[in-house]
């Protein structure tokens, strides 16, 4: 069966009566498996699933039934650990205490035998694994749930050989269909509710992104396309696709060595500039992002590798997701509108970005968004307590103003929270928007200006041409606000009552900040 094609019914009157049985086998395992799960989170909102009031659980018993939810995800195989990790990042759809959960579950899965792997070879390219390659390790280096991966050596090259697992499109697609019926029976209970609906929309971008893993032409393809966007980049390394040895099931590539982001240390051992390395990321990214609107969309430390020069080497490129001129446009805008400290900007590119809800009171926002922003003016002294503030008055607003994250908003912020968490660990003193627009508008005037409106494009002119005058003035006028923000930070992490500061910006009567 083609990765391209993951949607079946669960029976069909096409397959024989032996796989209709296993796949009523698999119904039955997943059905009961995921059933106490589902009556919980319906008397989540109904005691009684049908009427009643909504029943309250502490965060001990939300911790506890995430746990055993990841558990079960685990034990159910690939299609769920693929759909945990869609999960993890989503913390604009589920729970932060959930989305924690599945953030922890590995995709770690015991690799097929030798005699799997080398049938593979044979039947895409007609030889022997040793007729092709030398070296070649019959020990996988590193095994998930979709792919197993060997080192070998082809044409005098050392290069990594990935080969898709036994079973597992049949697997998903099955998984798929069962999943899709559950949705359905679940929608008379659920209705219109935010948290079905958004259950929905995980579930489909899941099948859209679970295609571009499969089929590993795709992550050939994406790969040479973000080597085409940035060819003469001084640091960047993706590593060279041995095309004549792709297929769908089998990828060969140029293996590059080197340790993941987060290996502060090592990396540190290296004896390497870590500024100019951030930068060198930052760098890469908003040209992926503003120039270019196609970028690596799964960013976790592993998939980001740093050699002894200082090279950075982006791996794995099934999950990639574009932004269209309009996008980078408003996003541009919201870059710069923090930097110079215009909160009704930032609010207007908010709207814009659709990452709030349209009947989401201004006034609530703006306030919201200022008291974030005056935060930043703590950094240089107090950035991880600041980190903490920000993220405890997210948490609490984020259901207050029903904020919303498009999609590729939210790799988008899955990257920048990767380098960021990076960055303070390189240096203390970070500041994600203080250090990052130097950068972004070294990216380039005539590039930026290719892909933007002619609007936008005088208004990044203006900001570069009075940067410093902006920054004189924005440090002019924060004076007045930063007792307000030690206040709120001292109060956020020490947990004491809220106070009145006479500096403070007065809130709206609907808002109620975390104490």
């Amino acid at each position: 069966m083609s990765a391209q094609t993951l949607d079946a019914p669960v029976l069909s009157r096409a397959l024989s009566l032996g796989e209709n049985l296993r796949h009523l086998r698999r119904f039955v395992v997943v059905s009961i498996a995921l059933l106490p799960f589902l009556v919980s989170f319906l008397r989540d909102r109904r005691r009684w699933i049908k009427w009643g009031a909504p029943r309250t659980l502490t965060e001990e018993q939300h911790a506890r039934r995430a746990k055993k939810l990841v558990d079960t995800f685990a034990r159910l195989g690939t299609s769920y650990i693929k759909l945990s990790q869609i999960l993890a990042v989503r913390e604009d759809l589920i729970p932060k205490t959930y989305a924690r959960e599945f953030a922890r579950l590995l995709d770690q899965t015991p690799a097929a035998g030798m005699d799997y792997v080398s049938a593979v070879i044979r039947r895409r390219t007609g030889k022997n694994p040793e007729d092709i390659f030398t070296d070649f390790n019959p020990n996988a280096i590193a095994s998930a749930s979709v792919g197993q991966v060997h080192r070998a050596r082809y044409k005098g090259v050392d290069v990594v050989v990935k080969v898709r697992r036994p079973n597992v499109v049949e697997t998903i697609t099955l998984d798929n269909a069962i999943l899709s019926t559950l949705l359905e029976w679940l929608r008379p209970f659920f209705g219109e509710h935010y948290l079905y609906r958004g259950f929905e929309v995980l579930f489909t971008e899941y099948k859209r992104i679970v295609v571009g893993e499969l089929d590993f032409r795709i992550e050939a393809q994406n790969a040479e396309r973000l080597r085409a966007q940035q060819p003469r980049h001084p640091r960047l390394v993706i590593p060279e696709i041995a095309h004549e040895l792709t297929y769908e099931d089998l990828l060969v590539m140029e293996f590059c060595e080197g340790v993941r982001i987060d290996a502060v240390e090592t990396i540190r051992s290296y004896g390497l500039d870590l500024g100019e390395l951030v930068e060198a990321l930052l760098e890469i990214v908003f040209s992926q992002l503003l120039v270019h609107g196609f970028f690596h969309a799964d960013p976790h430390p592993g998939n980001i590798l740093i050699n002894r020069r200082g090279d950075i080497i982006l791996l794995d490129y099934g999950m990639v997701d574009e932004l269209d001129p309009v996008t980078r446009d408003r996003f541009l805008g919201l870059i710069l509108a923090a930097n110079a400290n215009q909160y009704d900007e930032v609010v207007a590119k908010l709207y814009e970005l659709e990452m709030v809800a349209p009947d989401t009171p201004a006034e609530q926002l703006t306030y919201v968004t200022e008291t974030i922003m005056n935060l930043r003016h703590l950094a240089r002294t107090n950035q991880r307590q600041v980190q903490m503030a920000v993220e405890q008055l997210f948490e609490k607003t984020r259901i207050l103003h029903h904020l919303r994250m498009p999609r590729q908003m939210v790799y988008l912020f899955r990257m920048a929270t990767l380098i960021e968490g990076v960055a303070i660990r390189f240096d203390n003193h970070f500041d994600s928007i203080r250090d990052a627009v130097p950068i972004a508008k070294r990216v380039g005037f005539k590039l930026i200006a290719r892909i933007v409106p002619a609007a936008t494009a005088l208004r990044y002119a203006a900001e570069v041409f009075a940067e410093r005058f902006d920054a004189y003035l924005s440090r002019v006028m924060q004076r007045k606000k930063v007792s307000y923000a030690k206040d709120f930070v001292r109060r956020m992490w020490q947990g004491t009552p809220d106070k009145t500061v006479v500096s403070a910006p007065t809130p709206p009567p609907s808002l109620t900040l975390p104490s």
